[in-house]
């Protein structure tokens, strides 16, 4: 079991093993769930050992420019799709109950805030502690959306008066920004040792 460590999900051979899988708050075994340099990275940075040796003993590494990589190409992949998504559906989107359009405002800005972490930091942090360091390291014209974020993963009650399509438009915006950003600034180390 512990070869497995460090193994990295290869789609062309669609790997029929069966892991040791702890999600949501449910420890299974079962077939390949989440093989990639933001699990393994986590794992050997802050893994505990229930049974067996401490993940930080365990012969694997995941580099820094692995995880940079792993985290930009998601970027440019689910997120980029994600927003194309959102700017699609627009008009279903505005007529969502608030929680769906809250829960998508502060999965997408803190989660597109961990990605920007990580790759100027190469390394990873919570959803909160990555607002906290964008309201630190981007202009403040972003303030307002990140902080609404927070807010919302904080369960704090705010009153917004801005229509779900200004707030829709605000969510695509920062989100365009901040991968374009990532994109075409130095925070983008993928190709740096």
């Amino acid at each position: 079991m512990w070869d497995d460590f460090g193994k990295l999900f290869n789609k062309e051979t669609n790997d029929p093993d069966k892991y040791v899988i702890f999600n949501n708050g449910k420890l299974t075994f079962g077939e390949y769930y989440n093989f990639n340099p933001v699990t393994w990275w986590i794992m050997k940075q802050s893994g505990i050992s229930l049974i067996g040796p401490n993940p930080k003993n365990i012969a694997f590494s995941i580099e820094p420019q692995q995880l940079r990589a792993y985290v930009h190409e998601n970027m440019n992949s689910y997120w980029a799709n994600r927003m194309i998504a959102v700017e699609k559906h627009m008009e279903e989107l505005v007529d969502l109950p608030i929680e769906h359009l809250n829960e998508e405002i502060e999965w997408t800005v803190l989660g597109l805030l961990r990605q920007f972490y990580t790759l100027k930091e190469s390394a990873i942090i919570s959803k909160l502690d990555a607002g906290s360091y964008g309201l630190q390291h981007l202009p403040q014209e972003w303030h307002p959306i990140i902080k609404e974020a927070m807010d919302i993963r904080e369960g704090k009650q705010a009153r917004d008066n801005r229509s779900f399509r200004e707030r829709i438009l605000s969510l695509l915006t920062f989100a365009n920004y901040l991968i374009n950003y990532c994109n075409n600034s130095k925070a983008n180390q993928v190709n740096s040792n």
